[in-house]
């Protein structure tokens, strides 16, 4: 059984595929639209509301912030214990945290920094 995260993910650069907004509060919130497929993308412009709104805690946020396509996996997270020292595990968190980003389709994950 191999461990998580292992050297080739920790090498991978993510990078935002969604776009994001800052709240009043300064909150991140994703927004990832209802339907992904370009086939379909005719029926978001009927919808009153096409996209998900996903609200990111610090932490989360700040994992985001730091995905903008130049950090390794590893670095992200080195940045996110620079934010958060008291947290424990901050390699395995941010690296899960990525994982499922994504899965979802808000990031994209690259070998090297994309041009």
């Amino acid at each position: 059984m191999t461990s998580f995260p292992d050297e080739t993910f920790l090498s991978t650069v993510p990078r935002q595929a969604l776009p994001s907004e800052t709240g009043e509060d300064g909150t991140v919130i994703l927004l990832r639209p209802k339907i992904l497929s370009p086939r379909w993308a005719w029926v978001l412009r009927m919808m009153k509301k096409p996209t998900y709104r996903v609200k990111l805690d610090p932490r989360g946020a700040a994992v985001w912030q730091a995905c903008d396509g130049t950090r390794t996996v590893a670095e992200v997270a080195q940045a996110v214990a620079g934010v958060f020292p008291e947290e424990a595990d901050t390699l395995q968190r941010t690296a899960l945290f990525i994982q499922e980003l994504v899965a979802g389709g808000f990031l994209r994950l690259f070998q090297h920094p994309p041009r």
